[in-house]
């Protein structure tokens, strides 16, 4: 079980959503800074139009993170009409492996617009420029959740391969200055980034973010 202090959103249960349930509810700061560690990482937000309120989409790994995406449920139930699904996905063309998944969405909602304001300004993702202020404790335990893994070396490496250099550039300098956490930037494939935190740095990490971790995860911080 986690030892992280989640939200105390509780919705009733039979609860209607209606409009003025949309409007009132707010994400407690737990989970608002859990969720920026989670936009960095694989989960997105989807929001129509402009004047539209913006749902998040949660999708992991069945076989590795049922666990885990099971315990996300649990924290944004207040938010999520249905429970999670399984994709089934088609097997894979080259490997003939099926990668299955546990999918869930929110409903959409007022209090995630901000955030798709932040990380998708032109509906692309991006690493938004005052991420310094916005990454806490929690967020970067979510985000290692989320997108952390082990060298064969032990080292931790966050895989930020969707992202431009200098945004890699700037999260690797928040980890720095913030977190006083040595790493640097290596090359995965031609315009593709990840930061790699050396195994020594680890039990740093995990002072900062062991209370958040999930504990199906705690092996991306163990040496």
């Amino acid at each position: 079980s986690t030892k992280s202090s989640p939200s105390n959103n509780t919705r009733p249960s039979g609860i209607k959503y209606t409009k003025s349930y949309k409007e009132q509810i707010n994400l407690s700061s737990f989970l608002r800074e859990a969720l920026i560690g989670l936009l960095l990482g694989d989960v997105y937000a989807s929001r129509k139009k402009t004047h539209h309120n913006t749902r998040l989409v949660f999708d992991q790994s069945k076989d590795q993170h049922s666990d885990y995406l099971n315990y996300l449920y649990d924290l944004f139930k207040p938010f999520v009409g249905t429970q999670p699904k399984s994709t089934k996905r088609k097997p894979d063309k080259r490997t003939g492996k099926v990668y299955d998944s546990l999918i869930f969405k929110t409903l959409t909602f007022p209090c995630f617009n901000q955030f798709y304001e932040m990380f998708y300004p032109n509906g692309i993702k991006i690493i938004p420029l005052n991420i310094e202020n916005l990454l806490t404790e929690v967020s970067l335990a979510f985000w290692i959740i989320d997108d952390g893994g082990k060298t064969t070396y032990g080292d931790l490496v966050i895989h930020t391969n969707s992202y431009k250099l200098e945004e890699v550039e700037l999260l690797t300098k928040v980890l720095i200055n913030k977190f006083n956490l040595v790493c640097k930037i290596i090359q995965r494939r031609p315009n593709q980034w990840a930061i790699l935190i050396p195994k020594r740095e680890l039990s740093k990490v995990r002072s900062l973010v062991s209370s958040y971790i999930h504990s199906s995860i705690e092996y991306k911080i163990c040496e």
